[in-house]
């Protein structure tokens, strides 16, 4: 045997392949995802004015399913009402080679009048696999299926119930249609007190500090311990500096390790070039950064 089954492709194995007098492989390819972005009330430049948010999913939602082990298939925006989502979601494609294995939504998940998810799903015949989970946040998601294969994952709204409902279905999502093991889960130890929330699970970002996992105080629901998300002068993003097996410098450090920022310790700036996604190594979360041009 040449090549285990089950065995990722690397351009040492098509080498061998040939050399070994084979013309063409038997393989399972990636999953396509498309992105549904929808909100008429969603900017995608500058600042947003009165009754507007800056779009937080488009730069980032390609990124994110590429580490998954998807393949972006493009995104496409729509409005807020019901004909637009069905039309929407009607589109496979010219070519059958374009179908999509999951499309991916943002919004409209709730249980209003303006949410259209589910009654577009159900317009094109397609059946609910998963209609909401206990977990916060990102409770409001939804998986569905339609009848010509395609699953459609609803996410909610808010970015970061978005970000967690992603990594709960569309990971081990993705990596089954992809033939791959799931994704692991660890165990880590908090260093911060978390509220009880009982009958649902709760999910957070988190970074290690000398060998603890702390959430923002903000989402652990009290208002000790390190936080995420404030900013460094000249306005690159930033997090404190740790000292755990999972911390990671980022570059360039702050010059000055003495220095004091609100009267906080010292932070290091995550500066650069471009945008993208840093990966803490050994915990669960993604920092997200706009880099300095």
């Amino acid at each position: 045997m040449l090549i285990p089954a089950g065995t990722v492709l690397n351009p040492a194995h098509i080498a061998l392949a040939a050399i070994a007098g084979h013309d063409e492989l038997h393989v399972f390819g990636k999953p396509r995802v498309t992105i549904l972005l929808t909100g008429a009330e969603v900017v995608t430049s500058g600042l947003p004015g009165p009754g507007q948010v800056r779009d937080a999913f488009g730069p980032q939602l390609g990124t994110v399913l590429a580490m998954l082990g998807g393949v972006p298939a493009g995104q496409r925006r729509i409005g807020d009402s019901y004909h637009e989502w069905l039309a929407a979601l009607s589109d496979t494609g010219s070519r059958p080679v374009e179908r999509p294995d999951v499309v991916i939504t943002t919004g409209g998940t709730g249980r209003s009048g303006t949410d259209h998810f589910r009654n577009a799903i159900a317009a094109l015949g397609g059946r609910l696999l998963l209609d909401g989970i206990a977990m916060r946040p990102g409770h409001p998601a939804v998986l569905a299926e339609l009848p010509d294969g395609r699953f459609v994952i609803g996410l909610p709204g808010n970015p970061l119930a978005a970000m967690m409902a992603l990594m709960t279905i569309a990971a081990p999502l993705i990596a089954a249609l992809g033939h791959r093991p799931r994704p692991n889960l660890g165990q880590v130890t908090s260093g911060t007190a978390i509220d009880p929330d009982p009958g649902r699970t709760r999910l957070m970002p988190f970074r290690f500090d000398n060998g603890l996992a702390h959430p923002p105080s903000t989402l652990a629901g009290n208002d000790e311990g390190p936080r995420l998300g404030r900013r460094c002068p000249g306005g690159a993003s930033q997090r404190r500096a740790g000292r755990g097996p999972g911390s990671r410098a980022a570059a360039p450090v702050d010059p000055n390790p003495d220095r004091r920022i609100g009267g906080k310790p010292p932070v290091q700036c995550l500066c650069g070039s471009g945008l993208g996604f840093r990966e803490t190594r050994g915990s669960s979360s993604l920092l997200f950064r706009r880099r300095k041009t």
